[in-house]
């Protein structure tokens, strides 16, 4: 109970003796508050896009074979260890004994068409969402159904009824919670589906998104993506995995586990025809299995570094805030002593004294910790936008989130309110002013505001370095006219066309495009520059044999007429892809110039005939142009060799695969031409929908949406270090002005002038500058490793950033230390000699 008492007593005193001085006293809350709210707020992304598991049955049981983001598929004669196949998934099933029960789902989800069975006509045709998975796919999972029912393991055969499971999002947006959709008909991509029940509230799959409308058992995969069957080929990889381990079993010893059944699936598979090529390759495939609570994350994967990086930083910017309160709460007990040598003359005690002072800076850090709360709130909503986080990803306070946030704001006050509560509750009532007197102008302030400038030029020279690394990947050359370039999506699959149809489709589209005003050119391809899509192989060229053992990547894209006159990229040599290279000629190649200088360095590569290990197009392409090198897979990434083929020589499979991305040249600006653009393809066919219009332009800028965002973040808290570091400075120059201040009439009033005063006060806060700049450059080299994957083109000892930091901590340092000195300069040397 007197505990108790006394804390309340020493709490009423603490808020008294704060109330005294309001400016100190806000400065300090103010920079707890933004350097406790930074912290908050990243370690609240840090939770719900790092940490948060999937709403399923016991999420830890979970386990993943692969947790990349892939959503496409892999042909090829050859096995990959990040995707699988169907038959493979079967074998596994049956052979393994590691997992309680495994189930296989699409890479991705798909896009149909639907509409209600029965409707007029000419239905109202509505885009829908799917995601094929296995029968046992929510078993596996643990979630049930809000009505209706979930699929079964019957539910995926050939001669199953067709049923479908709808997400509790799509029932809701799309049905309206009408409980009367069980049974309901719908039509997707032409096939009719029965719904048989909506998923639980909350469920949105085994990825971190938001939820597909539909789950559709594996064995329809022909009529969702209307391609031939991948149930029985073995060459199409395209699923991945998820299981939960059987009790006793762990992560280990079922990745050896699978890895064995795969060596001995691809073993048998391969027969009398497996070579000791194959066999190597076999024998290099592993699993690494992942764990799956917490689901397959593009945020995760996307911005685990960054935000790591980012947790770093505000650690930093805390750090400075703190030493900023220690600074404070020293000048205040400094200003205290005469308190504090009376409260000894009447019996207080040292550890009275330091409990006291200790009570004080743990209620300034609660009172920075509550406004930083506030400041998290702000931070996370602007931070939630700019990393353009899911809906499905609950970014909000919590227990944890309260617990960080209270001790850490604890923690702060005790730590850096040790040091003036130590120092200044050691009182004697004996010689105390001697040694006042006597006292060394570099101490405790001093030091922490060295601390200070070490780290604000750790913070300012790592956003220096990605400000420059930006303005080099933006201004990069790309090897192509990015300007003025509009880019339009559409989906032949979604109208309803067949592969042998597509042919003169995309004729008709390629020439009422080139025709329309206002476009100076237009072309098709399969990709469009800096799209996030990928097509790779390997090569092979006639005549040349490889090294054992080694393999000749190729990048490869499929491409129509005018695609180099339409991105502007240099042809240095032969001829480019044009109209006469149709299906009844024969194919042809065009290779950048990086394909010649790896492959063909010593030959001329007009002639030279290539082929693809898993191609859609017929072998021996004649390779009869090389265009310049040019951006077209990741701007940070080194140009790779690259193939671009004939779209119209390619096989009607090839068309099937293929995703109609125009991509069209103005004379202006490109919106102008939009409405036309949308009017023409609707005149072509009124089925063809329109996925997405943008400008290449747009497009690079969102690959450099992760590069831009800690650029900014880093730089904002790197200038708000800085500000916090000169407001130490101040502080502590002031404090010593201050104390000094007897001392500056005396030595005025024997002669000094004020240039020597403000040099003398100056001088201090120049040796604390160089001090700090001296401690923390080796700091700020060595923690460059941590952004060393964002630099590009820009070393980590880059001058033009070591300088500007440099030069921009100085100023303002200096500017801190100037205001101070100024004001000793012109004290009055008879008042200050009076001054005590």
């Amino acid at each position: 109970m007197r505990i108790g008492e006394s804390l309340i007593r020493d709490l009423r005193f603490g808020f008294r003796q704060l109330r005294k001085t309001p400016l100190v006293v806000a400065i300090a809350v103010l920079s707890l508050a933004l350097g406790i709210g930074a912290n908050t707020a990243i370690f609240t992304l840090i939770n719900a896009i790092m940490l948060q598991s999937l709403p399923v049955r016991d999420p830890g049981q979970l386990v993943l074979f692969n947790d990349q983001i892939f959503t496409g598929t892999y042909s090829g004669n050859t096995p990959v260890n990040y995707e699988f196949s169907y038959p493979f998934w079967k074998y596994l099933k049956a052979h393994d004994d590691s997992f309680a029960e495994l189930c296989a789902f699409r890479q991705g989800n798909d896009l149909v068409m639907m509409h209600l069975a029965g409707a007029v006509a000419k239905p109202l045709q509505e885009r829908a969402s799917v995601h094929l998975v296995s029968g046992n796919y929510f078993n596996v999972l643990g979630v049930g159904a809000a009505i209706g029912r979930v699929l079964t393991p019957k539910d995926d055969s050939l001669s199953a009824p067709r049923v479908a499971v709808i997400s509790d999002h799509y029932w809701r947006e799309r049905f309206h919670r009408h409980k009367a959709v069980i049974g309901k008909t719908m039509v997707l991509n032409g096939t009719a589906f029965t719904i048989a029940g909506v998923a639980a509230p909350g469920f949105f799959g085994e990825r971190v998104q938001t939820a597909p409308d539909y789950w559709i058992p594996l064995s329809f995969q022909p009529q969702i993506l209307q391609r031939t069957s991948w149930l029985a080929s073995q060459d199409e990889y395209w699923l991945n995995f998820m299981g939960r381990l059987k009790p006793g079993q762990t992560m280990q010893s079922a990745d050896a586990s699978v890895d064995i059944r795969l060596h001995q699936f691809y073993t048998q598979l391969a027969g009398s025809h497996l070579s000791s090529s194959l066999q190597r390759k076999i024998q290099s495939i592993h699993v690494d299995l992942k764990p799956g609570g917490g689901g397959i994350s593009g945020l995760r994967s996307e911005y685990s570094q960054p935000l790591h990086i980012l947790m770093a930083v505000v650690g930093l910017v805390l750090l400075i805030a703190c030493a900023n309160l220690a600074i404070l709460l020293l000048a205040r007990a400094s200003a205290r002593r005469p308190e504090f040598l009376a409260r000894a003359a009447l019996g207080a005690s040292r550890m009275r004294l330091i409990r006291q002072l200790l009570t004080e800076s743990v209620l300034l850090s609660v009172i920075g910790g509550a406004l930083g709360v506030l400041f998290a709130y702000w931070f996370v909503k602007g931070l939630v936008l700019l990393l353009h986080v899911n809906s499905v990803v609950k970014v909000r306070p919590d227990l944890t989130l309260l617990a960080f946030t209270v001790g850490i704001s604890i923690l702060t006050g005790i730590v850096f309110g040790i040091i003036p509560a130590v120092k200044y509750s050691r009182v004697d009532l004996h010689g105390i002013r001697s040694r006042e007197f006597r006292r060394s102008r570099f101490g405790s302030a001093q030091a922490l505001v060295v601390l200070q400038v070490a780290l604000s030029l750790v913070l300012l020279l790592g956003a220096g370095l990605l400000a420059h690394s930006l303005l080099d990947l933006e201004t990069q050359n790309l090897g192509f006219q990015k300007n003025d370039l509009l880019l339009v999506r559409t989906d032949s699959h979604l109208a309803g066309y067949q592969p042998k149809q597509l042919y003169p489709l995309y004729r008709q589209i390629d020439q009422r495009m080139n025709a329309l005003p206002g476009v100076v050119s237009a072309t098709l391809a399969r990709y469009t520059p800096e799209s996030g899509h990928v097509s790779k192989d390997n090569v092979s060229i006639d005549g040349y044999t490889p090294p054992p053992g080694t393999e000749m990547p190729l990048w490869d894209l499929e491409i129509a007429p005018r695609f180099f006159k339409t991105l502007g990229t240099q042809l240095l040599r032969g001829r480019i892809i044009g109209p006469r290279d149709t299906p009844a000629t024969p194919p042809v190649v065009v290779v950048n110039e990086t394909f010649v200088r790896k492959y063909l360095p010593h030959q001329d590569p007009i002639g030279q005939r290539i082929s693809l290990g898993s191609s859609f197009h017929s072998p021996g392409l004649q390779i009869v142009g090389v265009v310049a090198d040019s951006k077209y897979y990741g701007l940070r990434k080194s140009v790779e060799p690259m193939a671009f083929f004939s779209l119209w020589q390619g096989q009607p499979a090839a068309w099937a695969a293929y995703i109609g991305d125009l991509i069209i040249r103005t004379q202006g600006d490109p919106s102008s031409v939009v409405p036309e653009v949308k009017r023409t393809l609707a005149s072509i066919d009124s089925r063809l929908p329109i996925l997405q219009i943008t400008t290449l332009n747009h497009q690079i800028d969102n690959t450099l949406q992760q590069q831009r965002m800690i650029t900014t973040l880093c730089s904002a808290f790197g200038i708000l270090a800085l500000l916090l570091a000169a407001i130490g400075i101040y502080g502590t120059m002031a404090y010593a002005v201050a104390r000094r201040t007897t001392e500056i009439g005396i030595r005025m009033a024997l002669g000094a002038q004020r240039g020597n005063i403000l040099w003398m006060i100056l001088r201090d806060s120049v040796i604390l500058i160089v001090a700090g700049l001296a401690i923390g450059f080796p700091l700020a080299l060595a923690g460059t490793h941590w952004i060393r994957s964002f630099l590009f083109g820009v070393p980590a000892a880059d001058p033009a950033a070591i300088a500007a930091a440099v030069l921009l901590i100085a100023l303002l340092a200096l500017l801190a230390g100037y205001l101070p000195a100024r004001r000793a300069a012109r004290i009055d040397p008879m008042s200050a000699i009076r001054y005590e």
